[in-house]
């Protein structure tokens, strides 16, 4: 039994995670490993952080890959993006180590883009560029921030709890939209970069957990003219 079980852990830990984010730049390419370089700004252009999730994409199974297909309940093979190489007030430029293979912009924010995202292939020994990334409130038509007036605090302060609820800000879903980087964007670290090539919009699962939407948002349904990778 305790054989099985070293043997079980060593497989394990020879397994290859899907991914990890850098912290400063390698010293050399592995030749096995994908690269995605990526730069973040705030959420809303304000305080909070964009955050992006990556995933790899299942083409024949038109869904997340998992790390563990036998497992009761595998893992996605994802990855939010963690410390930045470079950063200032708005904005963080991002290295990230990758399987190579077929990846999607899982989400932002925690909005998983299930309704629709895209693709992009990466491939082994290579840095890809996917330029800058904006994340927004994805807020419907006339529809602003959320506001504590005089209103409202006096409705919470009187009712409180599911009485008052309709005076708390109501979550809404995120969106993103990619551009090429230019030369006012942060300065990248010195690597042989390649610029992204987007594929094919695709559809998934909410293996986020929160609230769902398109990449683009709103301005990205079917029958509207704007494309979440070209927008400037």
């Amino acid at each position: 039994m305790k054989m099985l079980l070293t043997v079980a852990a060593l497989l394990l830990a020879a397994s290859p995670a899907a991914a990890k984010t850098l912290t400063k730049p390698p010293a050399k390419l592995d030749p096995t490993k994908a690269y995605a370089l990526v730069k973040v700004g705030n959420l809303d252009d304000a305080k909070a952080k964009g955050a992006l999730t990556l995933a790899r994409y299942d083409a024949s199974a038109n869904d997340i890959s998992v790390l563990d297909k036998a497992a009761k309940k595998p893992s996605p093979a994802h990855e939010t993006i963690g410390k930045p190489l470079l950063q200032d007030k708005q904005r963080r430029l991002y290295l990230l180590e990758l399987v190579p293979g077929l990846w999607v912009v899982e989400g932002a924010n925690g909005t998983a883009f299930s309704l629709g995202s895209r693709t992009f292939e990466l491939t082994a020994g290579t840095v890809t560029d996917l330029g800058v990334a904006k994340v927004t409130t994805d807020y419907a038509e006339g529809e602003t921030a959320y506001k504590l007036t005089a209103g409202k605090a006096l409705k919470l302060g009187l009712f409180g709890g599911f009485a008052g609820s309709s005076a708390l800000p109501q979550p809404i879903p995120k969106a993103v939209n990619f551009r090429p980087r230019t030369a006012s964007d942060l300065s990248q670290p010195v690597l042989p970069t390649k610029p992204v090539e987007w594929g094919r919009e695709v559809k998934f699962g909410n293996y986020l957990g929160g609230l769902v939407n398109r990449m683009g948002g709103r301005k990205d349904r079917p029958g509207n003219v704007a494309d979440p990778v070209t927008a400037q």
